[in-house]
């Protein structure tokens, strides 16, 4: 995608351009470093030689290093959303799990959790849909910030303006623009030749766009990426030893020897041609015969160049790295000398679990008031019901914990009587995913509805052996 400086679009009004122009320069001042972001996450970023150690043959190696990813994956992992909760209220019933499969939230959200963490944050944009195109009621699209961007409303909290690029061209030029507004979603599209702008009113008050922000903080309200200035130098330098590590591996495998006091002649072949540098080195045995003098050349052998140093460089570089981004050395490919203890492992992603909470605390808040759009275009309601203010994201426990954990400590809070033990919570906390709570919900009901069947038959069955009960039957059919 081409952005040009700037973007006018006749038939706006001017204060329409105004905010757009705001908007459309902000995209553009954010591009370039989002790009940069993006090609260290995709492992595209070329090698910056400080052009000492490595040979210019070899400063083209396409050597990659996978730790940006890393950075930004691990973290997105432990940033599971689950759905949604209401106290009091079924989801079910509320419509919230029909937005939830007819939006393929459990796709799209994940992705929109590593875009924001890539890029400081990501929009998700709440639109009608077309139902008799076969589009959902009401349709949820995540975008990321190398397409969109937003007006940060200090004083409200949220967007007071929200660009989205929809479509390029063949030539990389923007082709259709939606800017959502608080009254209203302009909708832009050039077909070639000119701009047509279509207008559709809303009565929410405000953006139906979204933020998920990674770290906000007062005067940055967008947030930082996971991939800070310092993070890219590590992986810079780190990306550096690895492709040293090759270049020394190519001396290790290939011992430099010497002779001195050779003719020349025993560097020929039987031509009388100079034998290649790599057909010298893979000869196990040389003959070389006396000099003139009758003196036998001097061979010997260069000690090897050991791999230890770098291994260590890169060692050190991981442990830099790990605790700039909270991870675990382990997950950058350092083994360490002794295994280690559940104790340790889960010690070492403290500071990971962390910061996951943190991030699902602001995802949290974006994608809470993302349902409660949706709801109310679907709902065609100018204002958030007082019974909807409860509604918050439902998220899986970033700690990950094995079965045995989570069922030791589901165990231990039923039998203190502060779980029920057939509470979905309980099914939750014993790692069960929504399809089985499901179906040990409807199996409970199933066997409640069958336990009552029996038990009104048994009531029927004594009532009919009781003798009082069978005299008083058999006087009514006397008096009938």
């Amino acid at each position: 995608m081409t952005l040009s400086l700037d973007l006018t679009i006749p038939g706006l009004s001017a204060t329409d351009q105004e905010t757009l122009n705001r908007l459309w320069r902000q995209l553009n001042a954010k591009q370039a470093r989002n790009r940069v972001r993006r090609i260290y996450y995709d492992s595209k970023n070329a090698l910056k030689d400080l052009g000492i150690a490595i040979p210019p043959s070899l400063r083209n190696l396409d050597a990659v290093l996978g730790w940006p990813a890393k950075a930004v994956d691990k973290l997105a992992e432990r940033t599971h959303l689950d759905g949604f909760v209401l106290p009091g209220k079924s989801t079910a019933d509320l419509g919230l799990d029909d937005l939830w499969i007819e939006n393929r939230l459990d796709i799209e959200a994940p992705q929109a959790h590593i875009s924001g963490l890539l890029h400081a944050c990501a929009f998700v944009a709440t639109t009608l849909g077309d139902t008799t195109a076969g589009e959902p009621k009401v349709i949820v699209t995540a975008h990321s910030a190398e397409h969109a961007t937003g007006l940060w409303d200090p004083r409200r909290r949220r967007l007071s303006a929200a660009l989205v690029v929809v479509a390029v061209d063949n030539a990389g030029n923007v082709s259709e623009l939606v800017m959502a507004l608080p009254d209203k979603i302009l909708s832009m599209r050039h077909d070639g030749t000119k701009w047509d702008v279509r207008a559709v009113t809303h009565k929410l008050g405000r953006v139906p766009v979204e933020p998920l922000v990674y770290q906000p903080r007062l005067g940055r309200p967008f947030g930082k990426s996971r991939l800070t200035r310092p993070v890219l130098y590590l992986a810079d330098s780190a990306l550096r030893t690895v492709v040293r590590s090759e270049v020394g591996a190519e001396f290790f495998s290939a011992p430099q020897r010497y002779a001195m006091g050779a003719d020349e002649t025993a560097f020929q072949d039987a031509d009388g041609k100079p034998r290649g540098q790599w057909e010298a080195v893979i000869g196990r045995v040389w003959a070389i015969e006396r000099d003139d003098e009758g003196e036998i050349p001097v061979v010997g052998q260069f000690p090897q160049v050991s791999m230890q140093p770098h291994s260590e460089h890169l060692r050190m570089w991981a442990m830099l790295y790990a605790g700039e981004t909270s991870l675990p050395v382990s997950s950058l490919g350092i083994i360490q000398d002794n295994p280690s203890s559940a104790e340790a492992i889960h010690a070492s992603m403290e500071d990971l679990i962390t910061e996951a909470e943190a991030a699902m605390t602001t995802f949290g808040a974006g994608w809470r008031m993302t349902a409660l759009t949706a709801l109310q275009l679907r709902d065609d309601l100018e204002a958030v019901p007082k019974e909807w203010s409860g509604l918050r994201a439902k998220w899986r426990n970033p700690a990950t914990p094995s079965q045995a954990q989570s069922a030791d400590a589901a165990a231990k809070l039923v039998g203190a009587g502060i779980l029920p033990p057939d509470s979905e919570v309980t099914y939750e906390m014993l790692g069960f995913d929504q399809t089985t709570i499901a179906r040990l919900i409807e199996d409970k009901r199933r066997a409640q509805a069958q336990d009552r069947l029996t038990a009104l038959a048994t009531a029927a069955q004594s009532a009919r052996q009781n003798p009082a009960v069978a005299q008083m039957s058999a006087s009514r059919g006397n008096a009938e």
